[in-house]
């Protein structure tokens, strides 16, 4: 792991792990009571969707979620070294089985996971106080936040949303390997002299179709606003943190009505009414972006969606004996 990403979780635990009475924790907005359901934790996962959607549904689906206008010329931002995830502010029976919870839906989708001991480069937080927080880390470690990152974390506080999260990542080569002199910074790694001088040499030799780098996230903090999340169950919160943590919806990313179910839209509606947790729409746009290489066009993320939605329905209706309509093969 690179030494931002480190900084970042060090940044996370500074402001909880020194205890509730201490000052840092206290400033911080440290682990606060908050009314999340528990029930059936830990119970087989039931995943919700539309076994007979239509392709030109999940295609309009991934479209929403992942930002339409993606260019052919550049690939997707993804993790591309094992998973390792600390979840602190829930307390440490809770925390664990968040964290565990989003170990076993990352091992679902096709993420590489750390070895246990691993130093974490993903961070689920909970807090009173977002805000303070949040500008804590700023102060401590200003360079792990971009312009853009520091723009829609503003927006998202001023809009009181119940998440905030950013990431770290860096530029890699095409196999998704570190490049010497590529330094990562909050938002998308900046190369430095001798890197850009090195990704110029390789463009000029790669092929016309093969994208000659990688974007690799190496740190992710997902923040959550204790006092905003009433009724909301644990499994939510978990699998809410997956979508952020291993893919890359749009920040307001969310489906419509008539659109297929997401977990993205668990904080626009009701908690108690909302997917409890990642739909089939989620696991196929996750899946597919892990099923593709580091330096696939971000252009193709639709077509391995949708193959990834088409092989988890023919799972899904042979274990409920639901399959006798015939598909479209597209």
């Amino acid at each position: 792991m690179n030494f931002a990403s480190r900084a970042i979780i060090a940044a996370a635990a500074l402001g909880l792990a020194a205890g509730p009475g201490s000052a840092a924790a206290q400033e911080a907005g440290g682990p606060a009571s908050v009314n999340l359901r528990t029930e059936g934790v830990g119970e087989p996962i039931v995943v919700v969707g539309d076994l007979d959607l239509e392709e030109k549904r999940v295609r309009e689906a991934v479209r929403d979620i992942a930002m339409r206008g993606r260019r052919i010329d550049e690939p997707l931002m993804r993790y591309q070294d094992p998973l390792c995830v600390a979840v602190l502010g829930f307390g440490e029976v809770l925390g664990e089985r968040i964290a565990e919870r989003i170990r076993m839906q990352a091992r679902a989708v096709g993420a590489e996971l750390a070895e246990p001991g691993c130093a974490p480069n993903a961070t689920v937080v909970m807090v009173d106080r977002p805000k303070v927080l949040i500008d804590r880390f700023r102060k401590e470690r200003p360079d792990l936040f971009s312009p853009t990152a520091l723009r829609q974390i503003r927006a998202g506080l001023n809009r009181g949303d119940p998440a905030i999260h950013w990431f770290v990542a860096e530029r890699r080569n095409l196999y998704g390997d570190e490049m010497e002199n590529f330094a990562g910074v909050g938002g998308l790694g900046a190369p430095g002299i001798a890197g850009e001088l090195l990704f110029q040499r390789d463009a000029r030799f790669a092929s016309k179709i093969e994208i000659p780098f990688s974007i690799a996230r190496t740190g992710s903090v997902v923040v959550f606003d204790a006092f905003k999340l009433e009724n909301v169950h644990l499994d939510q919160v978990a699998d809410y943190a997956v979508m952020r943590i291993l893919g890359h919806p749009q920040p307001q990313a969310a489906l419509g009505e008539d659109q297929p179910e997401t977990i993205l839209n668990l904080f626009r509606m009701d908690p108690l009414e909302a997917s409890q947790g990642l739909t089939l729409m989620d696991l196929a746009y996750l899946r597919g972006l892990y099923a593709m290489k580091p330096n696939d066009s971000s252009t193709r993320l639709e077509s391995f969606t949708i193959d990834a939605y088409r092989d988890l329905a023919a799972l899904g209706c042979e274990e409920t004996g639901s399959c006798e309509s015939e598909r479209d093969p597209g």
